[in-house]
C-alpha cells in the first residue's frame, strides 16, 4: 500500500486544527482539520529561513486566508492548502537570513517564491561563504491523493450491472511516489459489492478504462475497484489483512491505495483504491490458461458454478469466462471435485497420493492463517473465497479479500478474541487432520507471530496517514457515534477505534500462540 513512510506521515500531524468553510467550484466542504502553522522555526542556525507564508491576496484561486508554513528541524518546511486543488502554482513569501535564494537551483527573486508546489521543492539560501538547504511539502486538503469523477450529465450510479460513461481525474499528493503527478482521461463505472453495495449509503465501485493505465504506480491494468470501507470505522481492516498478504507466502496480494474521492462535485470520503481481481501478469498470474476460481454463495444464476460433496457452496469460475460444460468449465469441475475426494480419502496424509498431490501446501496454510488471525467471518468457505490454479498446477488458496468485518468487527463473533474459526471450515477441519499441515500451520505461525511488531508499526503509520482523512470521511458519514452493518460497536472517536484493533489483534496473536503450541 503507498503512503508516505512514517516520519514523513507524521510531519501531517505538526498542524494546528481548525475549522473554516470553502468553495472550490460546486464543492461544499466543511475543514476542520488544516494546520496553518505559526511561521516558526524549530531549529536555530545563522544561515536559515525564518518563516514562510502563502498570502491569500497573492493566491486567491487557491486560499481564501493567509497560510502559514511550519519550519521543521532545520531541512524540511510543511505547508497545508485548506481545500481541494487541481495544481498548486503558488506565490510564496519567504523570510530567510542568506544573501541569494535558489528554486529547484534557480536564483529566484529575494523573498518571493513562484513555483509548482505539487511536487516538492528545493529551497537553497547562499551567503557567499555556504549554503543551506530546505525541502517544502505542499499538502492540499487531507494529504491523500484525490481522485475527481464525472459521470455524464451527473448521473447517479444506481446499478451494479450498467456502466456510466465519466470523466476521470487522479492527483498525487506532494508525498506519494509519483509526487503531483496527474492523470487525466475518461472511464466506465458502475456499482459493485454484495452487502457493501445494498446495504451502505457509501458505495462501493468499479473502474473500466478503455486502455490500461497505471494508478498510483501500480501495473497497469484496464480494471480497478473503490472499496467504501463504511462498516470499519478504521479504515484500516483490509489494508492490513492486504499488509499480512504482502508479508505471506502468497503470490500475489491486491494492491491498494487510499484516496480521496469526489464524486459529481461532491466529496464521497475516503476510499481503499485496489486492483480488481483477475488473471494477468501483474495480478493472478496463471498463465494464458489457468482459472480464477471463488468459493461463493452470493454466485447469480446464470454464473458458471459447480457444487462439491463437502463445500457447502458453490464454485465460481470468475476468470476467464467460461460456459457451462465446455473444456475449461469440465477442467476446473473436475479438478477441485478430485482434489476434494482426495481429501477425504482414507490415505488423505500420503503426500503423493493425498490432498498435497492437488493442492498446495504453502498457499492453504498461509491463506488459512491470515483469516484464522483476523478471524474473518467471510473466510468460512463461504464468500469471497478465492483459488487460482495454473492448468496443469496444483490448486492454490487466495488472492485474500473481503477484510471490512474481520478483527472483531461484526456481530458473527463479537469482541471475542479467544476460539478457532476458519479451521472448523469443511475443507480445513480435514486438513487439520494431517499432522504435516498442522506442523506446517505451526511454523507458518510462528513467523506471522514474530511479524506482530511490524503489523503495528503499519497500523501506527497508517493511522499518522489518515489523521486528517478521517475527520473529513466522518464529516461526510457520520459514523463513529452509528452502528454500521454487521458491527453494533460503538467507541466513539478514531482513537478509540485503532486503540481497540491493535489490542484485540495483541489478545488474538497471544490466545493463538497458546493453542497452536499445544498441538
Amino acid at each position: 500500500m503507498k503512503r508516505v513512510n512514517f516520519f514523513l506521515a507524521c510531519l501531517l500531524l505538526s498542524a494546528t486544527a481548525v475549522s473554516c468553510m470553502k468553495d472550490y467550484e460546486d464543492i461544499n466542504i466543511q475543514i476542520n482539520h488544516i494546520g496553518y502553522g505559526n511561521g516558526q522555526t524549530t531549529g536555530g542556525d545563522s544561515l536559515a529561513i525564518t518563516s514562510m507564508s502563502f498570502l491569500s491576496e497573492y493566491n486567491a484561486s487557491y486560499i481564501d486566508r493567509d497560510v502559514y508554513c511550519n519550519i521543521i528541524g532545520d531541512s524540511v518546511i510543511d505547508g497545508w492548502i485548506p481545500n481541494i486543488v487541481y495544481d498548486k502554482h503558488l506565490r510564496a513569501d519567504i523570510v530567510h537570513t542568506g544573501h541569494t535564494l535558489y528554486v529547484n537551483g534557480e536564483k529566484a527573486e529575494d523573498g518571493v517564491v513562484e513555483a509548482d508546489f505539487s511536487k516538492p521543492v528545493e529551497l537553497t539560501i547562499d551567503n557567499g561563504i555556504s549554503t543551506k538547504k530546505y525541502v517544502v511539502y505542499v499538502h492540499s486538503f487531507t494529504g491523500l491523493p484525490v481522485m475527481w469523477i464525472e459521470t455524464e450529465g451527473r448521473k447517479d450510479i444506481v446499478s451494479k450491472d450498467e456502466y456510466l460513461s465519466a470523466s476521470f481525474r487522479l492527483q498525487e499528493d506532494v508525498l506519494t511516489r509519483a509526487a503531483g503527478d496527474v492523470i487525466d482521461g475518461t472511464v466506465s463505472i458502475r456499482g459493485r459489492g454484495n452487502s457493501s453495495w445494498a446495504a451502505m449509503p457509501k458505495k462501493p465501485y468499479r473502474l473500466k478504462f478503455d486502455a490500461k493505465v497505471s494508478l498510483l504506480d501500480e501495473p497497469a491494468d484496464k480494471s480497478w475497484v473503490l472499496l467504501n470501507n463504511y462498516a470499519d470505522k478504521t479504515m484500516l481492516r483490509n489494508s492490513i489483512a492486504f499488509f499480512m498478504g504482502k508479508i505471506s507466502n502468497l503470490d500475489y496480494t491486491p494492491h491498494s491505495h487510499f484516496v480521496e474521492l469526489i464524486l459529481n462535485g461532491r466529496y464521497n470520503g475516503t476510499y481503499l483504491l485496489c486492483d480488481h481481481l483477475k488473471i494477468s501478469k501483474h495480478r493472478v498470474n496463471v498463465g494464458d490458461d489457468g482459472f480464477l476460481l471463488e468459493i461463493d454463495k452470493k454466485a447469480a444464476e446464470d454464473e458458471p458454478t459447480f457444487t462439491t460433496e463437502h463445500l457447502e457452496f458453490p464454485v465460481n469460475i470468475k476468470d476467464p469466462d467460461v460456459e457451462v460444460g465446455d473444456d475449461d468449465y469440465l477442467y476446473v469441475r473436475d479438478y477441485v471435485i478430485a482434489a476434494e475426494k482426495a481429501l477425504f480419502s482414507d490415505d488423505f496424509r500420503n503426500p503423493q497420493t493425498g490432498w498435497q498431490k492437488y493442492m498446495d501446501m504453502d498457499s492453504f496454510v498461509d491463506w488459512y492463517l491470515i483469516n484464522e488471525i483476523t478471524m474473518n467471518p467471510d473466510a468460512f468457505l463461504n464468500t469471497s473465497c478465492f483459488m487460482n490454479m495454473e492448468r496443469g498446477g496444483k490448486l492454490k488458496m487466495g488472492p485474500l479479500w473481503d477484510f471490512d468485518i474481520a478483527f472483531s468487527n461484526n456481530t458473527y463473533i463479537g469482541s471475542r478474541y479467544d476460539g478457532f474459526y476458519i479451521k472448523y471450515s469443511s475443507w480445513f477441519a480435514r486438513l487439520f487432520k494431517d499432522e504435516a499441515f498442522v506442523s506446517r500451520v505451526k511454523e507458518r505461525f510462528a513467523y506471522f507471530y514474530s511479524q506482530e511488531e511490524e503489523i503495528m508499526r503499519e497500523i501506527n503509520a497508517d493511522t499518522a496517514y489518515l489523521r486528517y482523512a478521517v475527520q473529513e470521511n466522518e464529516n461526510r458519514w457520520h459514523t463513529f457515534y452509528t452502528a454500521t452493518w454487521q458491527s453494533n460497536d460503538i467507541w466513539g472517536s478514531y482513537d478509540n477505534e485503532i486503540y481497540n484493533l491493535k489490542q484485540w489483534i495483541a489478545n488474538r496473536f497471544e490466545w493463538l500462540k497458546t493453542e497452536f503450541d499445544k498441538m
